[in-house]
């Protein structure tokens, strides 16, 4: 008899256990997986979110720099260009880097090209014009406007040197780049190349095409400015936007050491 019951109750236990309600765990894992995918469309956001305009460089400075190691000595037209004068002017100047004027000493071209240009502003003047007081300050805006294309020359593409050939285009400056006008800093102006098509320009400016054997191209500006480049090493597959412009510019010219003979 006591079987019986432990057997009945038992079995009372057993079908209680089947009535209860069993906990669902579907609504536990629906709310994990949108937690997933909640997760994965922040993550998405995040990647999704711009970083914004890249920061273009801007010239630094003001720095200074002496135009030559020593007095500079040059003939003026006065007694028939018997006369001369000494001097050593010094710039100052804002660039990109503060070093890149150092870098040009290292260039004999540059030398050269200076020395040439220096030369001839003295020779076309006179001792009066370049000591009275009154046009002092006069001489010193035409040695900027003289001297700053030879210490800022227009790069074509990121090279060392402004005579070196754009590494991605080929493109390299033509024959007659010591007459470029062009003077926009070089992160903010671009030249488009389009290799296949032969076309070039300036600053989305009016496009010049080439046959592929012109070694002093002239490609104008919108801004009226122009430059002169070599387009024999153009790679034909190359088409995009090539920077340009020159590394920096001259606020201010000073001449110091005056010596008139």
């Amino acid at each position: 008899m006591a079987d019986e019951n432990k057997q009945e109750a038992q079995a009372n236990s057993e079908q209680d256990a089947e009535s209860k309600p069993k906990k669902n765990k579907g609504p536990i894992k629906l709310i994990g997986a949108l937690v997933g995918v909640v997760g994965l469309g922040a993550a998405l956001a995040v990647m999704a979110i711009p970083s914004g305009p890249k920061e273009v460089p801007k010239f630094t400075g003001p720095y200074f720099h002496q135009l030559f190691a020593k007095q500079k000595t040059s003939n003026t037209v006065d007694n028939d260009y018997k006369r001369y004068i000494k001097a050593n002017p010094q710039v100052e100047f804002f660039a990109y880097d503060a070093n890149y004027m150092l870098n040009r000493d290292l260039d004999p071209l540059y030398q050269a090209w200076l020395d040439d240009t220096f030369g001839n502003l003295m020779a076309g003047k006179s001792l009066e014009e370049i000591f009275d007081s009154s046009a002092r300050e006069r001489f010193a805006q035409e040695i900027r406007h003289a001297v700053e294309p030879v210490l800022f020359p227009v790069h074509i593409g990121e090279t060392g040197s402004p005579l070196d050939a754009d590494p991605a285009s080929g493109l390299r400056p033509g024959d007659s780049y010591r007459q470029n006008t062009f003077s926009g800093a070089f992160w903010e102006h671009t030249l488009k190349v389009d290799g296949a098509a032969k076309t070039l320009s300036i600053d989305g400016g009016p496009e010049v095409t080439f046959q592929g054997n012109e070694l002093d191209l002239k490609v104008t500006a919108p801004s009226g400015e122009y430059i002169y480049v070599d387009v024999t090493s153009v790679d034909p597959k190359f088409a995009g936007d090539v920077p340009l412009g020159v590394h920096g510019r001259i606020r201010q010219v000073f001449i110091k050491d005056y010596l008139a003979q």
